[in-house]
């Protein structure tokens, strides 16, 4: 199980939750938030992570939540550091993958960053 999904899980249980209810909230099946929970979800997107996060409010009490515990990969520190991104969007992108992989150069990650910019209408 992923570290996400466990906190999912045990979000879920401690607000007495059942699968069912939270993908409902949520906007899923409850067949996906079971394969999120035991970390088969193979391409999570960051609009689900977010909803997730948001209903089950995990983003006040997840230690890992904060940037400076992720272990970001050097090209997204990189560009971090160059674009001064507030927390959440440092968080957002650095649980993306596509295809298990991420992107490998700080251009890479400005552009995928601001293709999510430009989709989501921030």
């Amino acid at each position: 199980m992923d570290n996400f999904g466990k906190q999912v899980r045990d979000r879920r249980l401690r607000e007495g939750l059942s699968q069912e209810e939270l993908a409902q909230q949520v906007g899923i099946s409850r067949n996906y938030l079971s394969q999120i929970e035991r970390g088969q979800a193979t391409n999570l997107s960051w609009h689900v992570m977010e909803r997730l996060t948001s209903v089950l409010g995990l983003k006040q009490d997840s230690p890992d939540s904060a940037p400076e515990a992720l272990s970001l990969s050097p090209s997204l520190a990189e560009f971090v550091k160059a674009a001064n991104l507030p927390p959440d969007d440092v968080l957002m992108l650095a649980h993306l993958k596509y295809r298990g992989q991420q992107p490998t150069t700080p251009e890479k990650w400005e552009l995928l960053y601001n293709v999510i910019k430009m989709t989501v209408g921030k």
